[in-house]
């Protein structure tokens, strides 16, 4: 690929991006880098990972939630990915597909899929985390280290300051 089709392709994921940004507000989710979408409640942060692959003009989403108060230098993505999710119709294949093109039709419909695999997935694992106790269970998606973080928080709330790990790896509060 030329850097010509290189930046043509990168200027088009942005466009994607865009969309869903746009999309994925009314939810609560706002962008807060070029590819993590973040909201926040009590004690964690939601967010959506999109990743755009570096071998085709294509995305998958992963799904995951951080304590506020977490120190860990990086992102833990520890919630549903996209590519995992099978489809119930075609046994052996993937739900979801975000391949997109270079035309604002493709792009557009490339964002809708992404937002419905939100609503349709998203949506309910991060549901199914909005009890504390969920999220300090053994089951949960959660470290050991960050259920530590969140019982603290839990124990002794810092009034919802993010640490500066979480500031610096999702640039969200």
């Amino acid at each position: 690929m030329s850097n010509i089709e290189t930046a043509r392709a990168s200027r088009d994921a942005q466009k994607v991006l865009r969309i869903l940004a746009h999309k994925l507000r009314a939810a609560g989710f706002l962008r807060t880098k070029s590819t993590y979408f973040v909201r926040g409640s009590r004690y964690v942060l939601e967010f959506l990972h999109v990743h755009k692959f570096s071998f085709a003009p294509a995305f998958r989403i992963h799904f995951g939630v951080r304590v506020r108060t977490d120190d860990f230098v990086a992102v833990h993505l520890n919630g549903p990915i996209s590519d995992e999710m099978a489809d119930p119709l075609l046994p052996g294949r993937g739900r979801y597909r975000f391949e997109y093109g270079p035309d604002p039709r493709s792009r557009e419909l490339r964002a809708d899929a992404m937002h419905q695999c939100f609503l349709d997935e998203g949506l309910a694992w991060f549901s199914s985390l909005e009890d504390e106790a969920v999220l300090l269970s053994a089951a949960s998606p959660l470290t050991p280290e960050a259920r530590a973080a969140l019982h603290r928080e839990i124990s002794s709330p810092s009034g919802d300051r993010a640490s500066a790990a979480t500031r610096a790896v999702l640039n969200a509060s």
